[in-house]
Parts: C-alpha cells; sequence; structure tokens
C-alpha cells in the first residue's frame, strides 16, 4: 500500500520545511482530521487529498518566507487555509482564525483541541463587524468572497476588503492576498485609484510544479 503522506513529503521538501519535524507531524494530524470531517461537513471545495496537498498547502506553506515576523490574523480562514497551516511552522507568533460559519469554527475548535495548538486564537464573527484588540503584522486572505463582492468589479473588491480590515482596527495592517491571475488586473489599477484607496499593490507569481494555472500574492500596503 503506498504511503499517503509521500505526497506531502515532496511538497515540504519542494517548499524548504521538511527538516521541521514538529511542524511536519501536526500537519500530518491535521490532514487526517480535515479529510475526516470533510467526509460528514463538506468543509473543503475537494475530497481529492494529493490535489489538496498539493495546491492549496503548497500555496499556503510557500508564502510563509514572504510574511513579517509578528502575530498574523486569517479572516475568512475556513477549515484553516492559510493560518492555520502557517501556524504549525511558525509557533512563536499567535494566528487568529477569523470566520462567522458555525461549520468552519466547530472545525477549528476541534483541532484546536486535538492538536493542542497554544498559538491559534478562533474568533466568530463577520468580517465586517471584526474588532480586532491586539493589531496584528499581517493580514491574510485566500479568495474571500460573499454575495457582495461577487457583484464588484476588480477595484471596487479591492476597495469592499481594503476597507473591512481597515475598520477592524488594523489600519495599517498589510493584506496578504493569495488569489488566482485576478491579481494581474493590479498592473492596470489607476493612479487615481491608488490615492483614493491610500494604498500601495504589488504581485507575487507562486511558483508551483504542480500545476500550469497559476496562483499569486497580492501585498497591499497602507500609505
Amino acid at each position: 500500500m503506498p504511503d499517503k503522506n509521500n505526497d506531502l513529503e515532496t511538497v515540504l521538501e519542494a517548499l524548504e520545511l521538511s527538516n521541521d519535524n514538529k511542524g511536519k507531524e501536526l500537519l500530518i494530524k491535521y490532514i487526517d482530521l480535515l479529510f475526516k470531517w470533510h467526509k460528514k461537513n463538506n468543509i473543503l471545495s475537494t475530497r481529492d487529498r494529493k490535489y489538496f496537498i498539493q495546491r492549496d498547502l503548497f500555496d499556503s506553506l510557500s508564502i510563509i518566507k514572504e510574511l513579517p515576523a509578528g502575530d498574523l490574523l486569517d479572516i475568512g480562514t475556513g477549515a484553516g487555509i492559510p493560518g492555520i497551516l502557517i501556524s504549525f511552522f511558525r509557533p512563536e507568533i499567535k494566528v487568529s482564525l477569523l470566520d462567522r460559519r458555525d461549520n468552519a469554527i466547530r472545525f477549528l475548535e476541534h483541532a484546536k483541541l486535538k492538536l493542542d495548538l497554544n498559538n491559534v486564537n478562533i474568533i466568530k464573527t463577520d468580517a465586517k463587524k471584526m474588532n480586532i484588540e491586539d493589531t496584528p503584522k499581517a493580514v491574510l486572505i485566500k479568495n474571500f468572497s460573499n454575495k457582495i463582492i461577487s457583484k464588484l468589479n476588480f477595484e471596487d473588491k479591492l476597495m469592499h476588503i481594503i476597507n473591512i480590515v481597515r475598520a477592524g482596527n488594523c489600519k495599517k495592517t498589510p493584506i496578504f492576498m493569495l488569489t488566482g491571475s485576478l491579481a494581474l488586473n493590479t498592473k492596470n489599477i489607476s493612479a487615481e485609484f491608488e490615492a483614493t484607496s491610500k494604498s500601495n499593490f504589488t504581485v507575487k507569481k507562486i511558483d508551483t510544479p504542480y500545476f500550469s494555472t497559476n496562483r499569486f500574492l497580492l501585498v497591499i500596503t497602507h500609505v
């Protein structure tokens, strides 16, 4: 029988994280918990473990080296992606996982208890109502969307997200967005929008050996 963790080991080697035995151990346990939960509660967009490891997990952990030192806030975290994954390899910081959905919060509380994650803080609230007590060093967002955002054009989507973050006691906190090719639209952002949003935008391609479709890290800093 093939070792179900071979794909994970290959990904961690590609990300230069395979020597972190504690992080790897937590990751293996987390993936097992996640897919057991997913069978009954449908918390992921895929039932393919290999796809999850090569896409969601690879993309999430690939941004660790891009993040500043210090605490993180993951908005709309769902099953904890990317926040909880990063917490396994950054045990010295606090990672807050924010979501409004009962199913996501139940899973996160279950995972925190089972994995004894002392550096993880779970916040159940709508992003528009959040009021973070301790300002994080970075805000993480992966494919964040809702009924309002889905109807907006690209610049308006960005402005909506920026306003949510700033209103939640994160006025100067940089935003790190894991997203698809829409991030490339920032090349066409007008000077007027940059001035109005009081933000700077940079895009970094996530180099993956597994897929021809690309993911990007969009970084929004406030001026």
